[in-house]
C-alpha cells in the first residue's frame, strides 16, 4: 500500500513541475522589455539651458570709474569736466590726502589726473614733483591763472615713479600745476604715457580755464 501511494502522487507532481519549468526557461513566449530608448532631438525641441560663462577676472576687476560731466566742485574750486572723464574711487590710503581721482578711458588707461590740497611753499611742492620724474628733456614752465589766482605749472617727461609701491614708469610725462589759495595750495597733477597725455592735453587745459572758485 505505501509504494502504491506514492507513485500515485508523483505523476500529479510532474503534471504540475513540468510546466513551470518550461516556462521558466522558455520565457513562456514573451520577452522581457529592455531600457527605454533615448528621446530624439527636432528642430523643434526646445534647448537645453546652460550655465552661464563665467565673467574673467580681467572684466570684473576692470576699474571703469562712475562717469562724470558738467560742472562739479573739488574741495574749494568748480570745474567744468569734459564729456567721458571718470571719477576712480581713492584707496585708504589716498582717502584724506587726494581729493579727486580722475580718468579718461577714451584717451587710454593709464592717464591719471589728481586733485589735492596741502599746505607748504609753491616751489617746495614743484620740487616734489620734480624728484618724481627722472628727466629725459628739459622741464617747461608756464605762468597762468586759474580761478582768478596765479598759478604755475612745470611740464616733466621721463622715467616717473609714482610712489604707493609702484613700479617706474619710462616715456611718462607730467602736467602739474600749484594753485595758491588764501589758505592752503592746490595741486592739479596729470600723468600718463606721453602719447596719452598729449591726445588729452587741450582738455586739462580747457578743464583749467574752467576753474572757479566755491
Amino acid at each position: 500500500m505505501m509504494s502504491e501511494r506514492v507513485f500515485v502522487r508523483c505523476p500529479s507532481l510532474a503534471v504540475f513541475v513540468i510546466p513551470v519549468l518550461l516556462c521558466v526557461f522558455s520565457g513562456c513566449g514573451e520577452d522581457l522589455p529592455g531600457p527605454p530608448p533615448p528621446p530624439v532631438m527636432s528642430s523643434d525641441s526646445p534647448p537645453v539651458a546652460s550655465a552661464p560663462a563665467e565673467t574673467s577676472a580681467s572684466m570684473a576687476d576692470s576699474p571703469a570709474g562712475e562717469a562724470v560731466t558738467g560742472r562739479k566742485s573739488y574741495d574749494g574750486l568748480s570745474f567744468s569736466v569734459p564729456d567721458g572723464w571718470s571719477e576712480l574711487p581713492l584707496s585708504d590710503f589716498q582717502k584724506g590726502v587726494v581729493t579727486a581721482k580722475l580718468a579718461m578711458p577714451n584717451v587710454g588707461p593709464d592717464v591719471i589726473l589728481t586733485l589735492s590740497r596741502s599746505g607748504g611753499g609753491v616751489e617746495a611742492n614743484l620740487d616734489r614733483w620734480r624728484g618724481q620724474v627722472e628727466g629725459s628733456r628739459q622741464e617747461i614752465s608756464e605762468e597762468l591763472s586759474v580761478a582768478g589766482v596765479a598759478a604755475k605749472l612745470i611740464d616733466l617727461e621721463g622715467r616717473f615713479s609714482a610712489g604707493f609701491g609702484k613700479e617706474p614708469q619710462d616715456g611718462w610725462r607730467m602736467l602739474g600745476v600749484i594753485v595758491p589759495l588764501s589758505d592752503q595750495g592746490y595741486f592739479i597733477k596729470l600723468t600718463g604715457p606721453v602719447d596719452q597725455v598729449a591726445k588729452v592735453e587741450a582738455e586739462f587745459r580747457s578743464f583749467l580755464n574752467s576753474a572757479l572758485v566755491d
